[in-house]
């Protein structure tokens, strides 16, 4: 990482030095972007797929500058405002945590969670071009971000909730979900949600019927998603005249963006502690932007 940004801070300073030789213009974009994980899905004992991950959506806003060397060839790079993400889905046996009078009370049953992710990045691409004509032009490189938004909502329903030798079921529980990975605390009530009172066992307990990233927990160890991201670009760009261009670019992360200390499986536990996942999940990401360069 520390590499990566000497080489950008190097070419930037460089600019100035070169622009007698090489035409130096500047422009920007904006656009949609299309993302998912690429990740391991979670597994139950049998071998059958728990989880699923689907597109997202999410935009991109930024500009950079294009160092031309040829008149065919050259190189651009950027400074981007982008989300990425995914609608991740859970499906089948899983637990439930209830704070009880005495303790916190563990009950299993069916589980259905909905998340729709967004991970915000400040992104600096650095790709060589090469123009086709006057009218086409394609580039690949490699790219690096930060992350500097995390964010996640969806719906969490809750069936057939027992706890271990008491027969009485829990009625379904429909809870909401507001995560905002860098900023929730452990345990967090959200201000003015409303609370579902729920028999548990023989204990009559309550939970918020709007859940943060970290309710569950006593303590966490960081976030669920790595500051730093990284992988290959390649697209191409099509110029309507001088400077007006659209573009599609593909971005495919090199880089597992999840942190496992915080990448907690929905369907196993060990006694009250949750069960943390070694897997990986890395950004694929399209982006279709509008442009201008001058």
């Amino acid at each position: 990482m520390t590499r990566f940004i000497i080489l950008v801070v190097a070419l930037f300073f460089a600019l100035p030095e070169n622009t007698k030789a090489q035409e130096l213009s500047y422009g920007f974009r904006v656009g949609l972007n299309v993302s998912t994980f690429l990740g391991d899905e979670e597994m139950d004992a049998a071998g059958t797929s728990l989880e699923s991950f689907s597109t997202n959506t999410g935009f991109h806003v930024g500009g950079g500058v294009r160092i031309e060397i040829t008149e065919l060839f050259g190189i651009r790079t950027e400074l981007l405002f982008t989300q990425k993400g995914t609608k991740r889905t859970f499906n089948g046996s899983s637990f439930q945590l209830f704070n009880g009078p005495n303790g916190k009370i563990l009950t299993t049953g069916g589980k259905s969670i909905a998340l729709n992710i967004s991970n915000a990045y400040l992104e600096i691409p650095i790709m060589a071009y090469g123009k086709i004509g006057k009218k086409l032009e394609v580039f690949g490189g490699f790219y690096g971000g930060f992350l500097v938004s995390s964010v996640a909502t969806g719906e969490l329903i809750y069936t057939g909730g027992v706890v271990e030798g008491n027969n009485n079921v829990i009625p379904t529980l429909e809870i909401a979900l507001d995560y905002n990975y860098l900023r929730d605390d452990v345990g967090e009530i959200i201000d003015d949600v409303d609370d579902i009172a729920v028999m548990v066992g023989n204990d009559n307990v309550t939970i918020p019927n709007t859940l943060t990233a970290y309710y569950d927990l006593d303590e966490k160890d960081g976030n669920p998603y790595n500051v730093f991201d990284g992988g290959l670009s390649a697209g191409a760009a099509f110029f309507m005249n001088g400077g007006l261009y659209v573009s599609a670019i593909a971005n495919y992360g090199l880089i597992d963006v999840s942190n496992e200390d915080v990448d907690f499986s929905n369907s196993e536990i060990n006694g009250l502690d949750f069960v943390t996942r070694d897997d990986r999940d890395s950004n694929l990401s399209l982006q279709f932007s509008i442009g201008f360069s001058f």
